[in-house]
């Protein structure tokens, strides 16, 4: 893959190595006899808010979402990651550069009316998933794993 200027090409990269980190965490979350609690909860929470980003550009009804921390097992991490992939990848390829500055009116969880741009909120997205990916990966109580 070659270097390319468009932020939507860009996005599908980030996508790709997304889906890639969070499969790689839940392989070793899945390969574990019980996994962290906390750190399945993280991965959980990590794919929940990706469902909802893509709820929310696609339009949907995400009004009765009231916590972005569910409690989802190792095995529905697995099927709402491949879902929640193939949903992005379907709106990125329909996105233009020119959609990335687009004003776009959501509710947050707790009701308050937001506004972003589109490429901010798939930006913030991707930045939210590496976030959290490193608290999972992190050594100690709150890790998944004590080495990498």
């Amino acid at each position: 893959m070659g270097y390319t200027n468009s932020l939507v090409e860009h996005f599908k990269k980030m996508l790709a190595y997304d889906q890639w980190a969070l499969g790689q965490l839940l392989g070793d979350l899945e390969a574990l006899p019980t996994p962290n609690s906390i750190a399945l909860g993280r991965m959980a929470h990590v794919i929940h808010a990706e469902e909802l980003w893509i709820a929310r550009l696609l339009g949907e009804d995400v009004s009765q979402v009231k916590s972005v921390w569910p409690d989802y097992t190792v095995a529905q991490c697995r099927e709402k990651l491949e879902s929640v992939g193939k949903k992005w990848g379907r709106y990125l390829d329909g996105l233009k550069p020119e959609d990335m500055g687009q004003v776009f009116n959501y509710k947050n969880t707790r009701g308050d009316v937001c506004t972003l741009a589109v490429g901010g909120i798939i930006g913030h997205m991707f930045d939210h998933s590496t976030y959290h990916r490193g608290q999972i990966v992190r050594p100690g109580k709150a890790g998944a794993f004590s080495r990498r």
